[in-house]
């Protein structure tokens, strides 16, 4: 059940609903375990519900409408000390998609609310955004093997039990300029 708010909230607020997926030996989230700024407003995103009656998610992307804010987070509490994660989304454009041709796609991660975060910049949102459109496209991993991965180490030292969510997200913020069409299909935490 997705915890989108419907009173005064503009935003979409993650439920709790990870799933491991053993094969990738990674943490899944659906659209609806993250979180969306302006994803509470149907005008900005569609955000899908999961299905009461599957443990399993409906496999429909999160559709962003039109922002001129990207942020789209997520965090995860399994952590361990002196591990190290890689952090990725899956996404895809619709064929009518605009506005990513020049906007500098960011991933930002950290360890606790008081952590240092680790930026990349994501090129490879701008390279898909430039293929032909037809409306099939696969969805693709970000970041991909142009931009390298996109990972964050826990430090030996014991965590602070009151500081240990890994929080990640991906950005654009800098521009103003409209963005539409992105799809958000999941995204992951793997243990590298």
């Amino acid at each position: 059940m997705s915890s989108q708010k419907s009173n005064k909230s503009s935003h979409h607020e993650a439920d709790s609903k990870m799933e491991q997926d053993a094969n990738r030996k990674a943490w899944i989230f659906q659209p609806s375990g993250l979180n969306f700024v302006w994803g509470g407003d149907s005008r900005y995103w569609v955000i899908p519900k999961e299905p009461r009656y599957l443990p399993v998610h409906n496999g429909m992307p999160a559709e962003l409408k039109m922002v001129s804010w990207l942020e789209v987070t997520g965090s995860f509490e399994k952590i361990e000390p002196g591990k190290t994660y890689q952090i990725g989304f899956k996404i895809s454009f619709k064929p009518d998609a605009a506005g990513w041709d020049k906007a500098p796609v960011f991933m930002s991660a950290k360890i606790g609310k008081k952590g240092k975060p680790v930026w990349k910049r994501i090129k490879s949102v701008n390279q898909n955004f430039g293929k032909p459109k037809s409306g099939s496209e696969k969805p693709v991993t970000i970041p991909d093997e142009s931009d390298g991965s996109f990972q964050i180490s826990v430090s030996h030292e014991p965590l602070n039990q009151e500081d240990t969510k890994l929080q990640f997200g991906l950005y654009e913020v800098w521009t103003g300029r409209w963005k539409t069409g992105l799809l958000i299909h999941e995204a992951f935490v793997q243990e590298v």
